[in-house]
């Protein structure tokens, strides 16, 4: 079990602005089992400002003190190895979520720090679960694929791989990547096709990946633009909502029943309007991209949404309709 003393160390700011008190400290350890040994309080504040008194004098020029009313004020210099100790601490219990999202490297870590968790930290786990989807598995993705690919992201590699497409077509390439997207379960390498006369990436689904070796240091003007970040660059060329070429539109859509009751709670768009127009009928209006992905949550209500506007996909969705009725006619 973490010591007091580390406890109360690793919750010390680094910030004089956000420094606490003896009394904030105590509160926000009143779990803490030498903490719980106290009867009231009054001497649990005693054995906070005690840990303090001895981290003052242990850790000279690098805790401070600040009076402030009856009580001082205490935070710390920041010590990035420390910090970075903590933070992988506190990443650990969350690798089955972000394992996926950080370089190979820093996996093992998180693996290594996993290890040697206190009793009490790898609890947590045990009061924590991750929803899996009702209708679909997360893809089982190959090791020996994601070591490569995410130590070529890391080392500003080149790598070759054989990728195969939504037809069906498997091909030898060289790609250049400029990093990762995760969308929904998936994993993307958003790279750049050696050869490609085109300027932007594309993206690579990494459960589509095979075979993959590392290449050589790529050239500079080949990856990500030093000036940007990938997450700026996907939002400002619409590449994560796989609608670049889509056309935005007003949707107006009833939703009947129960459907689109908690709309609220995920809009579809930060100008969208709910009107109720009885108890079983709500209408929404929202800017969005007339996508693939919008056509596909419109479906999923079934017979409880209907799309009014625009007219062009309220006459898709009935043409949609009618293939269906056909398909299931003809069984």
């Amino acid at each position: 079990m973490e010591p007091l003393i580390d406890a109360i160390y690793r919750l010390l700011p680094t910030r004089a602005e956000a420094a606490l008190s003896a009394s904030l400290l105590r509160d926000k350890l009143e779990n803490h089992h030498e903490l719980l040994e106290c009867t009231n309080k009054k001497t649990r504040y005693q054995k906070v400002k005690r840990q303090l008194d001895k981290l003052e004098a242990d850790k000279a020029g690098k805790i401070f003190v600040q009076p402030q009313g009856k009580e001082n004020l205490y935070w710390k210099r920041c010590e990035p190895e420390q910090q970075l100790h903590y933070l992988l601490t506190q990443l650990s219990l969350f690798q089955d979520v972000i394992k996926q999202r950080l370089p190979a490297s820093q996996q093992q870590q998180l693996a290594d720090v996993m290890q040697s968790l206190p009793d009490n930290k790898a609890n947590w786990l045990r009061k924590i679960y991750i929803a899996p989807s009702s209708v679909w598995q997360p893809p089982k993705l190959d090791p020996a694929v994601t070591s490569v690919v995410y130590q070529a992201i890391e080392e500003n590699k080149v790598f070759s791989c054989d990728y195969t497409t939504l037809d069906g077509i498997t091909r030898r390439q060289t790609l250049v990547p400029w990093g990762l997207m995760t969308k929904a379960e998936k994993v993307y390498v958003l790279a750049i096709r050696r050869g490609s006369t085109k300027p932007a990436p594309i993206t690579y689904a990494l459960i589509s990946i095979r075979n993959a070796e590392l290449g050589d240091r790529q050239a500079l003007l080949e990856g990500l633009p030093p000036d940007t970040d990938l997450r700026t660059y996907c939002e400002a060329h619409n590449i994560g909502s796989f609608a670049a070429e889509a056309k935005q539109i007003t949707l107006v859509v009833r939703f009947y029943g129960n459907a689109g009751r908690n709309i609220k709670e995920t809009p579809l768009s930060d100008d969208m309007q709910v009107h109720e127009i009885n108890e079983r009928c709500r209408e929404v209006i929202a800017t969005v991209q007339n996508s693939v992905e919008l056509r596909k949550y419109l479906r999923g209500f079934g017979e409880q949404a209907e799309v009014i506007a625009p007219p062009e996909l309220r006459q898709q969705m009935v043409a949609e309709l009618h293939a269906w009725l056909t398909r299931y006619q003809t069984k």
